[in-house]
């Protein structure tokens, strides 16, 4: 559904499948991955990056929706989706968050082009509101509050989480990129 300059969908992943995407996180042991923080943002959450391979069909419904809303929303030239492409698991406890900051990242061979983010939340959590900024306002995009929800936007919206006030918040972080813009 599109919302000003983004698309959701409620209960993408079902709760059974979060437990499971949770369960392959914890057992792959991953290292914090400390270089994906956004230039000159603050960000005090936790990253990880785990490959796409590692959740097997667990991300397929996901997957297709994004591709299908770049296709009739977007229409931007996009990589196709790689077993070997990294995912980010952004984990957020008390009082961490991530202030203003896009995604754009352009290099000589490739930009990021959308973001799509995933709540793979597994206990409650309070806090953690989730902003983009849309015409120069801050906008909060409650529909990533529930577990199994999804939002897609452009990777240079700027965009905010707010501090997590109790509980932990989970997201995994899919960035979509294509050749360079022209």
């Amino acid at each position: 559904m599109n919302i000003y300059n983004y698309y959701y969908w409620n209960n993408i992943i079902s709760s059974k499948d979060i437990k499971n995407i949770n369960s392959i996180i914890t057992k792959n042991k991953m290292i914090e991955d400390e270089s994906v923080k956004a230039k000159n943002a603050i960000k005090t959450s936790t990253v990880y990056t785990i490959k796409l391979k590692k959740f097997n069909d667990l991300l397929k419904v996901p997957i297709s929706y994004i591709v299908e809303s770049n296709q009739e929303n977007y229409g931007y030239d996009i990589f196709n989706f790689s077993e070997e492409m990294f995912l980010h698991v952004n984990i957020y406890k008390k009082n961490q968050e991530y202030n203003w900051h896009n995604d754009a990242n352009p290099s000589n061979f490739s930009d990021i082009k959308l973001t799509a983010l995933i709540n793979i939340s597994d206990e409650n959590y309070k806090g953690g509101e989730f902003f983009l900024e849309l015409n120069k306002e801050p906008v909060n995009i409650t529909q990533l509050n529930n577990p199994g929800s999804m939002v897609v936007f452009n990777s240079f919206i700027y965009h905010k989480v707010n501090p997590v006030l109790t509980g932990t918040r989970k997201t995994l972080a899919i960035f979509i990129k294509g050749p360079c813009f022209k």
